[in-house]
């Protein structure tokens, strides 16, 4: 959707331009957050910015501290396995993941702290990298204007929510140094969903200078620990075994911490523009959880505890060059490495370690290059084309079973965008390229689940491969005016092969190829200054190419309406709706379509602000997740084994209140 007025200003802050050359061609559905509508609904982390993004749905199935599930055009991108994610141009996703493969954990980032949020569906750009199968978001950092200078709050809420934050960035800068501080405890909905956590994050430039151009410097710190409500079973809630928020096991739980350390340097000179990232960090994860409960072990339970310590470092470099007046080059190259070791033990019901199930130890690096141009072959019609090449190193230690494996892939991944505008209200846009998930370091070993929740259309045959997807895109962007706005795209995605998360097996399983055909359209207007309206619908038919199956979990449709009312007398207020078609399921089930009503309303004085925010409005039974799979929760039973519909509920009305101040 061509961007409004506030849309423009994040991008300017995005983007680096030279006077004269041509821009980047985007495709049609590319979409951009601004911190001015992220604040104006309901949102308790940074994930909840990804919410405002038209056809991506998250689900929390957990508390907050656990990594949320992405879902985008058909895909059920589980905990970040098909949409790469980037902080300040930093990658997030972890390669290889003990719990899920690709995994995003974004507890580090403060939600005041962000400046927007850009996200682009499909791999139709070179700077796209690993898990970008589905699209990509990237998070950039910075206090919005009104909040610049010191800036404290403080959140209560009706689950016990308990919430500060600080921030600091100079009122005469544009908000990118900065300095912000959190620390949150909540009880939680329903049962057993408490969670801890405080993050610390720092980003301020080193050196500003018309010759040498800008050093900035990010630096983090984040602690979280969190309970894990799990899956219910459907019949057990029918037959009042279990209230809807309920849970049955209480000691699964979880914690993460993150160290980060990131330094980009930017140069302008010449009309060339250049941009170098280092970063490096370490982080830890633990997870103590059972989706079964006494299937696998009927004396025991099915309890799995996962542990990972990883250290990361990166090294990327590109360059943008003006071959002609109309003609840029853009080139670039890096590396990637992580260095880790990933553990997984059974447990019996005194958490006491019956079994390690898996040890590894593994080295991955990935190195990239591209080379792209940008043309503006018209005043009408420009394209930004390139290819990029990936290549992946893995060796691989599973000391359970004194072994090792490696190997060496890569991958080619074209891609294009070319928009034309016929005129000067409409734009059109054909994008095409190829995306690519490399594979974890587990698939180099031997190491195979004793039993998985899916029985058609596993793949079983070959050796670990880039998977790759092929996607196009065609759309258009009307605009007729600048406060009104429509677009719409259809889009289509071909996928080597399927990866799916298995409660059972407790891990991603890789599937046969599939394929996704869809649409989507959207439209905005601010017919007053003070009023912004928008809305979206997003369909996708996905099945698996040769049986015809449709893949599971990811919806079918959603759609989703938003209105924000941000007046100068001080008072503002946002209205949200969404809607979820029912998700197919595995061995031929179906889930419950979904509704959610949200609003806010806030009050500025001065320099002191009060916000209340106001979920799940008609206190619908919200099942945020399901899934079709077999269990036994209690022993002893006779239970029957046969896959059912389990479910995690999301959250009920609740309501919570911010009183912030700016000095």
């Amino acid at each position: 959707m061509e961007p409004g007025p506030h849309e423009r200003e994040a991008e300017e802050a995005l983007t680096v331009t030279v006077q004269g050359a041509p821009l980047p061609a985007r495709p049609a559905s590319t979409t951009v957050v601004t911190a001015r509508e992220f604040r104006a609904f309901p949102r308790r982390t940074a994930e909840d910015a990804l919410k405002l993004v038209p056809g991506l749905t998250l689900v929390q199935h957990g508390a907050e501290g656990k990594g949320q599930q992405f879902f985008l055009r058909g895909f059920d991108a589980m905990h970040g396995s098909d949409v790469e994610v980037t902080v300040a141009g930093i990658p997030i996703n972890e390669w290889s993941n003990v719990h899920s493969q690709g995994y995003v954990d974004l507890g580090f980032v403060v939600p005041e702290a962000i400046q927007s949020v850009s996200v682009t569906k499909g791999p139709f750009s070179v700077d796209q990298g690993p898990f970008a199968t589905a699209g990509s978001v990237d998070y950039a950092l910075g206090i919005s204007e009104g909040r610049r200078g010191l800036f404290a709050g403080y959140t209560i809420g009706t689950t016990n929510r308990h919430r500060g934050v600080v921030t600091y960035s100079p009122r005469a800068g544009d908000g990118r140094d900065l300095i912000a501080l959190e620390a949150t405890h909540d009880d939680g909905f329903g049962q057993h969903r408490r969670a801890d956590r405080a993050s610390v994050l720092v980003q301020s430039a080193l050196l500003r200078s018309e010759t040498n151009g800008t050093l900035s410097v990010l630096g983090s710190g984040y602690f979280g620990q969190f309970q894990l409500p799990g899956a219910l079973k459907n019949r057990d809630v029918e037959l009042g075994r279990l209230g809807f928020y309920d849970s049955y096991d209480l000691a699964a739980r979880g914690q993460s911490s993150r160290v980060l350390l990131g330094l980009r340097h930017s140069l302008q000179r010449h009309f060339v523009s250049s941009e170098t990232l280092l970063f490096g960090g370490y982080r830890r994860s633990s997870l103590l959880e059972n989706y079964t409960g006494f299937l696998l072990d009927r004396e025991n339970g099915d309890r799995r505890r996962q542990e990972q310590e990883t250290f990361s470092w990166g090294l990327s470099t590109k360059a943008v060059v003006p071959l002609t007046e109309l003609t840029d080059l853009e080139a670039g190259l890096g590396v990637r490495g992580d260095a880790f070791g990933q553990f997984q033990d059974h447990p019996g019901r005194e958490e006491e370690t019956l079994d390690r199930e898996r040890d590894l130890r593994a080295l991955q690096v990935n190195i990239h290059m591209l080379l792209g141009v940008r043309l503006k072959l018209s005043p009408r019609l420009d394209a930004r084309l390139g290819v990029r090449f990936d290549d992946a190193l893995l060796e691989a230690e599973e000391r359970r079973r004194s072994e090792t494996g490696g190997g060496n892939l890569a991958v080619v991944s074209p891609r294009a965008v070319v928009n034309y505008r016929p005129t000067r209200a409409v734009t059109l846009s054909l994008a095409g390229g190829q995306g690519f998930r490399p594979p974890e370091a587990r698939a180099f070993t031997s190491y195979r689940p004793p039993a998985t929740g899916l029985s058609s259309d596993i793949y079983t045959g070959g050796s670990p491969m880039m998977t790759q997807g092929h996607s196009v895109e065609l759309g258009g962007r009307y605009q007729p005016v600048s406060n009104l706005g429509f677009s719409a795209s259809a889009f289509a995605t071909w996928l080597d092969r399927e990866s799916v998360y298995d409660h059972v097996s407790g891990m991603n399983l890789e599937l046969n190829g599939t394929r996704r055909l869809g649409g989507e359209v959207a439209f905005h207007a601010e017919p007053w200054p003070f009023l912004t309206l928008r809305g979206d619908l997003t369909l996708v038919d996905g099945r698996f190419s040769e049986s015809g199956t449709k893949i599971p979990f990811a919806p079918l449709g959603a759609g989703g309406f938003r209105a924000i009312f941000s007046h100068e007398s001080g008072l503002r207020a946002g209205a949200r709706f969404l809607g979820l078609l029912p998700r197919p399921l595995p061995h031929g089930a179906e889930g419950a379509p979904l509704a959610q009503f949200d609003l806010t309303l806030g009050w500025s004085y001065r320099n002191m602000n009060l916000d209340l925010e106001l979920e799940n409005v008609f206190d619908l039974g919200v099942r945020e997740g399901e899934y079709h799979y077999a269990s036994r929760f209690y022993p002893g039973t006779d239970d029957s084994v046969l896959p059912e519909l389990h479910f995690v509920a999301g959250p009920p009305r609740n309501l919570r209140a911010t009183f912030s101040a700016s000095f």
